[in-house]
This record gives structure tokens, C-alpha cells and sequence, in this order.
């Protein structure tokens, strides 16, 4: 999966929810072992024209956001005025402190997608996994505070259950998972 398509982007960017989350995801990753959150998107097809492929959205607040759907939205067809676009968007973070097997700091990102059948309603599930093997830094048994340091960034992580570093010393190797997932369906909307 070298990018998200397009409906998903536009649909996550017709509402705030996902910057909210991300505020929310932030505050909670600080106190350790991990976070997970899922942000709900409705909207319904304001407009679509077939020949040019560009949909408009309209959000439960009114907000309008029009976009072009590329050739990787399949069935668009399919989709007409009053359909109702649904956008799970979620994400979770995971620190474990344990040791791992690895020496080296790595960086590993698994990507997935499956999309609708042809002939369907649009719709997928795009998936992408970061796993990445840090080495521990720094140790602030007082504040709860470890440093990691991965293949790209070193990073202080603020651990809530302090039991989490008992067993863990500076020079030891990690792991931390970052998973970010979004589905995305569209539903024929009620007779008018």
C-alpha cells in the first residue's frame, strides 16, 4: 500500500475528529504502556459527478469538502447523492519493556489493503504497522521517565506503571509498535 486512497484522505480531512484524537493520543501516549484510539466520520454525498470522478461531502456540521477520486476508488459507480460515507480512523501505540532479540535499532513498516469486490459499494480497509527495536538511553527512575533511542529519533516516554522498568537498564534494546488503520464504507442513503 503506497498511499491511502484519495475518499479516505477527504473524508478524514472533512472533519476535526482527527486532530482531536491526535491532542488525545499525544496527552494519553506520555503516561506509558499504551494508547489506543478510534474516531468515527460520517457524511453524506452532497454531489457527484461520475465523468470528472469529483465527489463532494457534506459533514454533520454542514462543512462541505469536495475532492477528485482517483482510479484506485473502485466501484464509484455505485456511489450517488445521499449516500452515507463512514470513516473509521484508528491508531494505537504500544511500548514494551522487554528485552528484544535485536542489537540494532530497526524500523519495520508492514502495509496492508483489501478493497471492495467489483460491482459493490466502495469500501476498504487500509492497515500500516511501524515496529521499531530501540536501545534504552536513559533511565529517570523519579519521574518515570525512560529515553529510546530508535533507527531515526531518541525519544523520552513517560511510563505510568513504574513495574514496567524494573528489569530494564540503560544499553538494553526494546520494542515499540505504532499501528494506524482505517476502514471506510459507503451506504446507500434512506428514500427521499
Amino acid at each position: 500500500m503506497n498511499r491511502i486512497p484519495q475518499v479516505l484522505v477527504a473524508a478524514a480531512l472533512s472533519t476535526l475528529a482527527v486532530t482531536a484524537l491526535a491532542q488525545d493520543k499525544s496527552a494519553a501516549a506520555k503516561q506509558g504502556k499504551g494508547v489506543a484510539e478510534v474516531v468515527r466520520v460520517t457524511a453524506t454525498v452532497e454531489s457527484i459527478d461520475q465523468a470528472t470522478r469529483t465527489v463532494t461531502l457534506k459533514d454533520s456540521s454542514g462543512k462541505l469538502v469536495a475532492f477528485v477520486a482517483g482510479p484506485d476508488v473502485r466501484n464509484l459507480a455505485q456511489v450517488s447523492k445521499g449516500d452515507v460515507v463512514t470513516l473509521d480512523y484508528a491508531q494505537a501505540l504500544a511500548v514494551r519493556l522487554s528485552k528484544s532479540a535485536s542489537k540494532t535499532r530497526e524500523r519495520t513498516v508492514t502495509e496492508g489493503m483489501q478493497r471492495a469486490e467489483v460491482g459493490k459499494m466502495p469500501g476498504g480497509v487500509a492497515v500500516r504497522e511501524v515496529k521499531v527495536t530501540a536501545s534504552v538511553e536513559d533511565i529517570d527512575t523519579k519521574k518515570q521517565i525512560v529515553t529510546l533511542r530508535g533507527p531515526e529519533h531518541t525519544v523520552p516516554v513517560k511510563v505510568e506503571d513504574p513495574a514496567m522498568l524494573q528489569g530494564v537498564k540503560k544499553g538494553d534494546m526494546v520494542e515499540a509498535v505504532y499501528t494506524e488503520a482505517v476502514a471506510i464504507k459507503v451506504e446507500k442513503g434512506a428514500k427521499k
